[in-house]
């Protein structure tokens, strides 16, 4: 529910429509009396519907007596803000993030409003309703409409769109305007890669895995990447406690919903990740060619017991590993192999 303060005043010959709006419910407040004592916090004076005015010409959104109301200058079709971020995560796999503004009129009309609600680029994302309607018994009620991301599989970086809210009446005096919604849509899709070079398992631990994966040729320009890999159930990385589950993960890579991709010309698709920031099998081979990388994974994401070259700090003992061109769970964990060998390992773009 919401306050609303309505001021109608005949100011040098014109009209000017201020409502103030707080989480409560409805009050009703018409015109201003010129006798009223000259307080410009009472709202029945003269000096606060001259100052309400100034502050509305002035754009501000504040009045200083009253600063948890909202002013609202246009008598036509108000939106709540004029600009917003979503993003492809945050959702489901074919869903991302949702996000709401509030639509209100300015003044009560003498005919119904309608509001066609128009996206640019239906592929980005969806807005439900896709039109309102404002009559002269539901005027003062405040509606929404709700912006929601299309989660899709191309990596297509971050992209920009618009909302066109077209108001429409018989009613002249309205003044309805046209309002954009400028939108900015998160991209939640990445790639995943073998890193150019081979390395024994002394990798430095995470943070010197990590370092590589950063420096490697095939890390996107500007982005993050980091080490598919795990350890011994620690503290420092874990993508499942329980086989396919993705339970206890710690600093885990790969995030929930989101679409993996080679990092070469064709950008193929690796496949898309669940609920649990888990692939599950069998996904397209995460390179073109057969060779093991490491990964202290077990085949089904837990961690590999004692297979993890000392926390990957030792170029003794052993580490498991997974085939880069494998299709099913072998692709995480097929074998293990003493820690001086030198192979490659996955890094994830985060």
């Amino acid at each position: 529910m919401f306050l609303f303060f309505s001021l109608t005043r005949l100011f040098e010959s014109r009209f000017f429509y201020f409502i103030f709006v707080i989480p409560l419910s409805y009050i009703f407040l018409f015109s201003c009396n010129g006798n009223s004592a000259n307080n410009v916090c009472d709202s029945k004076s003269k000096s606060y519907a001259e100052t309400s005015v100034l502050l509305g010409m002035m754009g501000e959104k504040k009045h200083p007596c009253y600063p948890g109301f909202q002013i609202l200058t246009n008598p036509g079709l108000n939106v709540s803000a004029k600009s917003g971020i979503i993003s492809e995560a945050g959702g489901n796999a074919l869903q991302g993030s949702v996000l709401s503004f509030a639509l209100s009129l300015g003044m009560e009309p003498k005919e119904p409003v309608s509001v066609q609600v128009i996206v640019s680029n239906p592929s980005y994302a969806t807005v439900i309703p896709t039109s309102l309607v404002w009559t002269k018994s539901d005027w003062n009620i405040i509606k929404n409409i709700s912006v929601s991301a299309v989660n899709d599989t191309i990596i297509n970086g971050n992209r920009n769109f618009s909302i066109r809210l077209v108001p429409t009446s018989d009613d002249s005096s309205m003044r309805l305007q046209d309002q954009i919604i400028s939108m900015e849509i998160l991209d939640n899709d990445k790639v995943i890669y073998t890193t150019t070079s081979s390395y024994t398992g002394a990798l430095g631990g995470f943070t010197g895995a990590d370092a590589i994966c950063q420096a490697d040729v095939k890390c996107p320009v500007g982005k993050v990447c980091k080490a598919m890999l795990v350890d011994n159930s620690s503290d420092s990385r874990v993508a499942s406690n329980t086989p396919n589950l993705g339970d206890g993960q710690i600093s885990w890579v790969l995030k929930p919903f989101a679409t993996y991709a080679r990092n070469d010309n064709t950008s193929t698709v690796i496949g898309t990740t669940n609920a649990n920031s888990l692939f599950t099998f069998p996904i397209v081979a995460i390179r073109p060619t057969s060779t093991t990388a490491w990964t202290g994974l077990a085949a089904d994401w837990t961690s590999a017991v004692s297979l993890h070259c000392g926390e990957w700090v030792l170029a003794s003992g052993n580490g498991n590993a997974g085939d880069t061109f494998a299709t099913s769970s072998n692709a995480i964990g097929m074998n293990s192999f003493t820690c001086n060998s030198n192979l490659p390992f996955y890094c994830v773009e985060q």
